[in-house]
């Protein structure tokens, strides 16, 4: 509900204003899925519905809605991981590597600066979801 209820909050001053733009965070699990993860899966697949959806019905406003689907990033999470899942994780990307913080804040600066970035969702995972 965080994701709505920013976006309902948020929403409505850009409307009043006639600019902004919106970045929601989804997961890697909203476009996959996976074991042992529907509830989580399902509420991130939501966020990507609702971005498109907002995308849709606010840019004529001069609004801009977008998401950013981050994968494995190098986190205290990922780090946390046993040593045979890491391996595991890691070998599954096609990068063999785990995404940066900075580079999730790098996507977030393009898709806020770029005027024309309208209903994209960037997959930063290194390739993940192509496998």
């Amino acid at each position: 509900m965080g994701t709505i209820w920013g976006c309902k909050i948020i929403g409505k001053e850009m409307l009043r204003r006639r600019e902004g733009c919106i970045i929601n965070v989804s997961s890697l699990l909203g476009i996959k899925g996976g074991r042992g993860s529907a509830a989580y899966a399902a509420s991130k697949a939501g966020v990507l519905g609702l971005t498109r959806a907002l995308a849709a019905e606010m840019g004529s406003a001069g609004i801009r809605v977008n998401a950013i689907v981050p994968g494995y990033i190098e986190t205290d999470m990922t780090r946390a991981m046993s040593d045979p899942a890491r391996s595991e994780a890691l070998n599954s990307i096609p990068l063999s590597r785990f995404g940066d913080v900075a580079e999730i804040a790098d996507a977030a600066v393009f898709l806020a600066t770029n005027k024309y970035a309208n209903n994209c969702v960037l997959n930063l995972d290194g390739g993940l979801s192509a496998v």
